[in-house]
């Protein structure tokens, strides 16, 4: 069923379970489907996801059939693997990847970027106690992001290149840096406002991918006629 449909799709990896990786087709490249031309025949239910289950598994216990992981996909407007609901290895691994170094806080943002003279994405900056590289520049929430080392608050940082210099008002992680604040109604803002509260960037992420955890699946009975369709839409 839709092999056929599929084998001019370029190709991508993708991990099994037993940590080998295979090759797969990426038919999420072909997006300019109106998805919504299904929704006449779609009948939607949801379906929690446990922790490590991946698309074929879910496919393999709903339909019967783990290559209908496609339609998993399709109906839940996921582009590729990396927008599935993460499990706790892959996401700490996740995180580990996305927030690699440390945030350097200052008061003031011009000690980070200014009209003359601004820290560089990637020079290479250094202390007394250690030296890293630029990951980052974010002078809204006053903050340079760093490789990690052992920066220390209260010691002076220096870029190499730039030559532009701040003493470091904290140093953290930059999983546990700010993303946003959330007011009482829950509208979200780059700056504090009274009664928000702050919500951290690994506090964002866990949100985020929990968001993914119950999806929509195509009731089984109407499995084959969706199917149907949708060959048909991208065949035309």
């Amino acid at each position: 069923m839709s092999q056929e449909l599929f084998k001019n799709f370029p190709k991508i990896g993708y991990k099994l379970e037993n940590g080998k990786f295979i090759t797969i087709r990426d038919f999420f490249r072909k997006s300019a489907i109106d998805v919504k031309s299904l929704d006449n025949i779609i009948s939607y239910e949801y379906y929690e996801l446990e922790d490590g289950e991946r698309p074929d598994i879910v496919a393999s216990k709903v339909y019967g059939n783990s290559d209908l992981h496609w339609t998993l996909f399709l109906v839940n407007e996921f582009m590729n693997y990396n927008d599935w609901y993460k499990d706790t290895e892959t996401f700490d691994a996740y995180i580990n990847d996305k927030y690699p170094g440390q945030f350097l806080t200052v008061t003031s943002n011009s000690s980070i970027i200014s009209q003359t003279n601004k820290f560089l994405l990637g020079e290479k900056v250094s202390s007394e106690q250690g030296s890293g590289n630029v990951l980052m520049l974010q002078p809204t929430y006053n903050r340079l992001g760093v490789t990690s080392s052992d920066w220390i608050t209260s010691d002076t940082i220096t870029g190499q290149s730039s030559g532009k210099s701040f003493v470091i008002e904290s140093a953290i992680e930059m999983k546990d840096g700010v993303s946003y604040y959330k007011d009482a109604d829950g509208f979200k803002h780059n700056y504090f406002i009274n009664g928000s509260t702050q919500i951290s960037n690994l506090e964002h992420e866990i949100e985020h991918n929990e968001e993914k955890r119950n999806i929509k699946i195509i009731k089984p009975n109407l499995i084959t006629k969706v199917v149907d369709e949708f060959e048909r839409l991208m065949s035309n």
